[in-house]
């Protein structure tokens, strides 16, 4: 579950709002009833309904419907019914829908990519990298993991991940041996992930007990050897394809033996297409 704290409900509303809606308040709309309906206009899944419908309490609006994350949609169908005060119905039209059109894209993005390299493998997991656009970690996240994908890493903080580019300084890839020991020493219940750019690399990482070996870039045909001689050293290890992993290659790393695709595609998604319908109620 990713959490959104009454601080980021308030500021989507205040950033839409820094000094009241001028036009509202000139129409003078405030007291007047409506309702506001979110539809689907083409197939989606939907993320970040329950955050809208946040949205709409903050204002005072009472919710008749909602639909929760991940909840596969079809054209027509609705995701949100509120109604109350016709002001505030304005004040969160644009940034409530927004935001599920944008996080139900990245769901569905992430949900096509999986139901593309299940039919190859069906234990494979689509992981989310953490270069997501600036600003946007929470609704990114909650909408990767609505469309069936998992966070590689959510920060810096949660995994252990060693870079060629750590190793330039404790002397290279010769002395992994040495540095995988030293952090099972310093941290044994996690498991270690080493990058590696070439065969040579990965059955360094393999040989030097390497818990997963992160294959950038790589070809299919070497990806799938890498494997196969990674595995030989360690049944266990764990095989990542990463790197530009998208809808028009990953079916081949599936196919060639990676056990999880690492991609940042599906944050780049085109929004979803939803319609509002408000109307007044007598």
């Amino acid at each position: 579950m990713i959490y959104f704290t009454d601080n980021d409900i308030d500021r989507l509303i205040e950033d839409d709002l820094p000094a009241g809606d001028m036009t509202t308040f000139l129409l003078d709309l405030a007291g007047k009833k409506g309702s506001i309906s979110l539809i689907a206009r083409n197939e989606m899944i939907a993320c970040c309904t329950e955050e809208a419908v946040r949205l709409y309490k903050k204002v005072g609006l009472e919710i008749g419907f909602f639909v929760p994350s991940g909840t596969r949609m079809q054209p027509g169908e609705k995701l949100i019914e509120a109604h109350g005060d016709a002001a505030a119905i304005h004040i969160i039209w644009r940034t409530g829908s927004a935001m599920i059109e944008f996080a139900s894209g990245i769901a569905g993005r992430t949900h096509q990519l999986l139901t593309a390299v299940r039919k190859e493998n069906p234990s494979i997991s689509v992981a989310g990298t953490r270069k997501h656009p600036p600003f946007v970690k929470k609704m990114a996240l909650k909408a990767l993991m609505a469309g069936g994908g998992v966070p590689h890493r959510t920060g810096l903080s949660d995994t252990i991940l060693i870079f060629r580019e750590h190793l330039l300084f404790t002397g290279g890839y010769e002395q992994l041996p040495d540095v995988i020991r030293s952090v099972k020493e310093k941290m044994k219940e996690r498991k270690i992930v080493v990058e590696a750019h070439s065969m040579e690399e990965a059955l360094i990482a393999a040989n030097s007990g390497a818990d997963v070996i992160q294959m950038d870039k790589s070809q299919q045909e070497i990806f799938s050897d890498c494997a196969g001689k990674c595995r030989a050293i360690n049944p266990n290890i764990c095989m990542i394809a990463a790197g530009a992993i998208n809808d028009t290659n990953a079916v081949i790393y599936a196919k060639a033996g990676a056990d999880v695709l690492v991609t940042s595609w599906m944050y780049f998604a085109p929004p979803a297409d939803i319609k509002a319908e408000i109307v007044p109620v007598m």
